[in-house]
């Protein structure tokens, strides 16, 4: 079976695209829901589509979970359900279990009841879309512990200078992944020898910090 195999447990807005996108990236993706509406619209698009009442012992161990590399849980508008969920999961050994948090009081429950990682995607989005809002010449901007990717816009200091004469990786652990010029779609950077214009995108990927200095926080 290609990719991973995943369960998601609640189908509301976030659990519905999560199966989805996890099942278009080719994993298995097996999507549960106690309304049978919810699981009718994406019965079509997941590997598995099942009506259940997650909180139930007799449930988890019929899914057989730990089966999965992960389960995620998008049950927070239903707190009692999903700690219910959470801990039937817990005791029956799944290797990972992700789960929604609508609040910082739902998170902190959460973890201690062992939650392997919380997610909180309204925080997310926010943070993300703030970063993008601070930073001059970034169009998006991703973290990954410590480093980071994103898509640039060439700094006037920049303009002129080829990625030779900059030696961005060395004095600034900045890899540049990919260039794109004006009207044209983005491509690998063959020649470090090769100009930067006014206009050009780049993609590029390391140190967080030195990224926001070399692109320019906003004053």
């Amino acid at each position: 079976m290609a990719g991973n195999s995943f369960a998601i447990f609640g189908l509301g807005v976030f659990g519905a695209f999560l199966a989805q996108e996890l099942s278009r990236s080719g994993n298995h993706v097996t999507a549960v829901d106690i309304n049978p509406d919810r699981i009718n619209d994406i019965s079509s698009k997941v590997t598995e589509a099942v009506v259940a009442d997650v909180s139930s012992e007799e449930v988890i161990r019929e899914l057989e979970v730990s089966k999965f590399s992960a389960v995620i849980l998008c049950m927070s508008s239903h707190f009692e359900s999903q700690l219910l969920a959470l801990t039937l999961l817990k005791q029956e050994n799944v290797s990972k279990v992700y789960v929604k948090a609508g609040s910082i009081l739902q998170q902190r429950i959460l973890c201690r009841l062992g939650a392997d990682e919380i997610i909180q995607p309204e925080q997310s989005a926010a943070e993300r879309l703030s970063r993008r809002l601070s930073l001059d010449n970034i169009t998006d901007f991703v973290e990954f512990k410590g480093s980071a990717i994103a898509e640039v816009s060439v700094p006037e200091d920049m303009i002129g200078k080829s990625l030779r004469q900059l030696d961005l990786r060395n004095r600034s652990k900045i890899n540049v992944l990919m260039i794109q010029k004006a009207h044209s779609a983005p491509e690998s950077v063959w020649s470090p020898d090769a100009e930067l214009e006014a206009g050009d995108m780049l993609t590029v990927f390391g140190d967080k910090r030195s990224m926001v200095e070399v692109f320019h926080l906003k004053k």
